[in-house]
């Protein structure tokens, strides 16, 4: 047993102890950076190191490529062909308003045409690219596609509820020659009215073929509405019409899409 005296002495020196603990503790802790997304630590509530959480998403650090299904060409006209790809972005947490890419069609000897141009898409989103009425003197036997840059960005976007209701083909006469129509009946379930929409119509053959890419524009349609869009081909499309794709899709990143209720 510790006398009186050794018990007192003991307990002053674990005051002074503690009290020399504490103000270490305080010290080091001001001295120590504020938790940041960019000091290499999981200390700031993410899901992983300087990611997740408040910081940008974890998909931003290593995004997946834009996924390419396939790419297909159908004839438009003696000397032109329409061109789709249907591509997805498998990122969950990821848009881009800068998707960069190339067709390329050839023929037994070589190239015979390129097009180029942008598209943007949003995250998890399936969607098809389509260049129509490509034009060329020598008759194409495959078309390559590829993605040559794409700007990821971890927006949150809603992405615009249009719905497709219905669609159909018909031909039907004008001034004595006959025009393929593709009609689609597009539903805004959404609660915003959007300045304007692309559909984008794929038709095909019942072997698969691409038989007529189109892309219409769409003007102001405003929330629950229903709206009948039309695609007019000159001509009959070159094959029975089997499948009918239709992509409505709203531009979220352009400025003024969305119309301010008045």
């Amino acid at each position: 047993m510790f006398s009186w005296r050794v018990r007192r002495q003991l307990a002053a020196i674990a005051v002074v102890l503690a009290l020399v603990g504490g103000i270490t503790v305080w010290f080091v802790g001001r001295s120590l950076p504020d938790a940041s997304c960019t000091d290499n630590r999981r200390n700031h509530g993410e899901t992983d190191v300087d990611c997740g959480g408040p910081c940008s998403p974890c998909e931003l650090k290593n995004p997946k490529p834009v996924s390419i299904f396939w790419a297909r060409f159908g004839r438009a006209s003696a000397d032109a062909y329409d061109l789709a790809a249907l591509v997805d972005n498998p990122n969950q947490t990821l848009s881009s308003d800068l998707v960069a890419y190339e067709f390329t069609l050839l023929d037994e000897y070589g190239i015979i045409g390129e097009k180029s141009g942008t598209a943007y898409i949003y995250p998890g989103e399936r969607l098809a690219i389509i260049e129509p009425n490509v034009h060329t003197a020598r008759e194409a036997k495959r078309v390559e596609f590829s993605v040559t840059r794409v700007v990821w960005k971890g927006t949150a976007l809603a992405r615009p509820q249009l719905i497709v209701e219905r669609r159909e083909h018909r031909i039907r006469e004008d001034e004595g020659k006959q025009q393929s129509v593709v009609e689609a009946q597009i539903l805004n379930a959404g609660p915003h009215r959007y300045r304007a929409a692309d559909i984008d119509f794929l038709v095909f053959d019942d072997a698969g073929n691409l038989i007529g890419a189109n892309r219409i524009v769409m003007e102001d349609i405003g929330p629950q509405e229903r709206r009948t869009v039309t695609s007019i081909w000159p001509q009959p499309l070159a094959g029975a019409v089997a499948a009918i794709e239709v992509y409505p899709r709203v531009n979220l990143f352009a400025p003024g899409t969305i119309v301010a209720p008045q």
